[in-house]
């Protein structure tokens, strides 16, 4: 009798094992630049280049307001994808579902051939994650830590950008439709300085996300300067690789 509790125990670590292991594969799979590299071109064409600012009349009147982000339904979910960044520090994203508590995306948002390469960076171009899906109406905040070498700043910055110091925007977001698989995608750039500081280039951590939609915003049309780049939509550098700074 002991020998069979054993051996029922035994049978049931492994196969449990088995499938954290299978699922945990299964999650490192997801990667946009390789499954649709058509798509993630496009997202990634949308990043802005170093250091050129966003005018704060101009990200008043980006597309969709980033506080309005929820979970488009159905049984499908949540996918987020690193797309690019261009940042100095190291940053922490995070969500939140209905204001509850906050959950990890990407503990370190860096990469070897992102825009500002770190050597030891995590993260592949494109490389996702789940959320997994949510029940009845859900709302999704995104949350950004800066780090840097042991250094945690005081400031996490959200999408509600009453919740920033200054009550200034650092997310802003625009929507895309792909109509070959009927999917609904937002893609995301966060400015990860707070302040008169801050570039304003909205580059910092750029991610787009699949299964979310969010409110459009409705101004009057800004006139867009022939020089803006970037989620706007005017033109793309975001290939270009800028050595980090010391």
């Amino acid at each position: 009798m002991k020998f069979s509790i054993v051996k029922t125990l035994t049978t049931s670590f492994v196969v449990a094992t088995a499938l954290l292991t299978a699922g945990t594969a299964q999650a490192q799979t997801l990667n946009l630049k390789q499954d649709n590299p058509s798509l993630y071109n496009t997202f990634n064409s949308w990043v802005n280049a170093e250091r050129l600012t966003i005018p704060e009349n101009i990200v008043s009147t980006i597309q969709l307001d980033p506080a309005t982000l929820r979970w488009a339904g159905g049984a499908d979910p949540i996918e987020v994808y690193f797309i690019n960044e261009a940042a100095a520090y190291r940053n922490i994203l995070e969500f939140t579902a209905n204001g509850g508590p906050r959950q990890m995306v990407f503990s370190d948002v860096s990469s070897p051939d992102s825009i500002r390469p770190e050597a030891d960076g995590p993260l592949a171009l494109g490389q996702g994650v789940s959320l997994g899906s949510f029940t009845g109406d859900t709302q999704i905040d995104f949350l950004l830590t800066p780090t840097f070498n042991g250094w945690t700043s005081r400031h996490t910055f959200s999408t509600q950008a009453e919740k920033n110091p200054l009550g200034l925007p650092h997310f802003i977001a625009k929507s895309f439709f792909d109509a070959a698989t009927n999917e609904n995608w937002v893609v995301i750039g966060i400015e990860d300085i707070d302040g008169l500081k801050s570039d304003r280039d909205f580059n910092d951590v750029v991610i787009a996300v699949r299964g979310i939609v969010g409110t459009p915003i409705h101004q009057e049309k800004v006139p867009e300067p022939m020089t803006l780049l970037g989620l706007i939509g005017i033109a793309a550098l975001g290939a270009t690789k800028v050595r980090r700074q010391a």
